[in-house]
């Protein structure tokens, strides 16, 4: 997806959109790192923009898995849909708060890993509780779920979302993006 289409839809729903730009390619790799892969079975993507963070994980991914990618965007959806042809792809435009439904709608059992690029400093604290619990649920025992966030913009307490839910989480701070984001992993 062009930078131009990115910066669009950034003007035309702010809070739909995480940043200006597509995540740079050293985070990228470093978000990617953190996903399971020669043993992953299913990964699910949340709020995947223009797919620079999907190509990674589908270049990492094993041939028998599968990558289901969840996008709130209908623009970003289609896009992401007919640049990325690879058979273990699975693009949904819907609201990443229905991950456990989603999942049984296509008949996929509980996820190895969760990886969010999804604002949740435009969330609600209830919309942002709700979306980390239906994560938690959706994640397979010892499953993690990664979030990527602007770190100079108000959180809105995701970490407290996060202990709430998950045994174990830790945060860094990468300022290999422009702008700089925070990573949180947090395993179930």
């Amino acid at each position: 997806m062009s930078l131009s289409v990115h910066l669009r839809a950034f003007l035309k729903d702010p809070k739909g959109i995480a940043a200006l730009t597509p995540t740079s390619a050293a985070s990228v790799g470093r978000i990617a790192s953190k996903a399971p892969s020669a043993e992953a079975r299913l990964i699910v993507e949340f709020g995947p923009g223009s797919g620079v963070l999907t190509s990674a994980l589908l270049d990492r991914l094993p041939p028998g898995a599968r990558l289901l990618a969840i996008e709130a965007n209908a623009e970003f959806a289609a896009r992401l849909t007919a640049r990325l042809r690879d058979p273990r792809l699975i693009v949904v435009h819907d609201s990443a708060v229905r991950v456990r439904e989603i999942l049984a709608e296509l008949g996929l059992g509980p996820t190895d890993c969760v990886l969010s690029g999804i604002p949740f400093f435009w969330l609600s604290p209830e919309s942002a509780h709700r979306i980390v619990a239906n994560t938690e649920a959706a994640l397979a025992p010892g499953g993690a779920f990664v979030t990527y966030q602007m770190f100079y913009l108000p959180r809105r307490r995701l970490r407290a979302h996060l202990e709430r839910c998950f045994r174990s989480v830790r945060s860094e701070l990468d300022l290999r993006n422009l702008p700089p984001q925070r990573i949180y992993e947090a395993l179930k």
